[in-house]
């Protein structure tokens, strides 16, 4: 699976805008490198990909404070890495595999395949064998315990689905608006989060994925700058790649819904 991370590869061994008016002035530069796209994080270790002088595109990773290029080959086109627990709770990359936009979590795999006599949306797990959840292909996915989330559709046309294992619980929960897209969904365990990127700001969104924790998409407190491109996740967005590097989110972000007060 090129470009991309899941656990049997390499690397093992490393451990609607915003309610209010307010942008993101405080967040703290990570790494100064305009290049930086698609970011990803799990636990205390993040990875993302940049462009190097040749043209030619690395996968970083950066723990503990350290930064650095990730000891696999270089690619024609950026990295889309995937960060995220093995059934052993280990993080593993891998740099070839034959489908595109995969997440893992645990034994679990999510992916597409864009051509074939069944495009679409997979899971596959051991224990469940593959099963096509969508006939519509995620250009971009994101996987937790029991859901998958996905971008599917490109700019004003994007939209972000979360499904649940089975593929018969399917809820569409953000749509692009004019001048904008939704892109870089992300899961948490209880929570699913995107970007809804315009033309000078970005909002961060994020609904519940199961009932018990409320089905309204919620928006975050401020606004995000700088042509961002890609979010990741902890528990809350930590960090978020725009024409500057990659930055971290601080202040943490708060949610609420539109036309409420975050002190309601």
């Amino acid at each position: 699976m090129h470009r991309t991370l899941r656990r049997a590869g390499v690397l093992a061994a490393l451990a609607v805008p915003a309610l209010g008016a307010g942008v993101a002035a405080a967040d703290t530069t990570v790494a100064a490198d305009p290049t930086a796209q698609n970011v990803t994080t799990y636990g205390s270790t993040s990875a993302w990909s940049r462009k190097a002088g040749d043209g030619t595109y690395h996968l970083v990773v950066s723990q503990a404070g350290q930064v650095a290029d990730a000891p696999v080959p270089a690619s024609g086109e950026p990295y889309d890495p995937d960060l995220g627990p093995t059934k052993a709770n280990g993080t593993a990359l891998s740099s070839d595999a034959p489908e595109v936009a995969p997440s893992f979590f645990k034994d679990a795999i999510a992916f597409s395949r864009t051509s074939g006599p069944k495009p679409g949306l997979y899971l596959s797990r051991p224990s469940h064998g593959l099963k096509r959840l969508s006939r519509k292909p995620a250009a971009e996915t994101d996987l937790a315990a029991t859901r998958v989330v996905g971008r599917f559709g490109e700019r004003t046309h994007s939209l972000i689905r979360v499904l649940n294992y089975g593929g018969d619980d399917v809820r569409i929960v953000a749509r692009a608006k004019t001048e904008q897209r939704v892109a870089s969904p992300t899961l948490s365990r209880f929570n699913a989060y995107w970007l809804r990127i315009g033309s000078t700001l970005t909002g961060v969104e994020t609904v519940g994925v199961n009932a018990h924790r409320g089905l309204r998409v919620k928006h975050a407190d401020r606004q995000l700058t700088g042509q961002v491109t890609s979010l990741s996740i902890t528990n809350i967005p930590t960090l978020y790649t725009n024409a500057d590097g990659v930055q971290h989110i601080d202040p943490k972000l708060e949610f609420a819904e539109a036309g409420l007060s975050l002190g309601a």
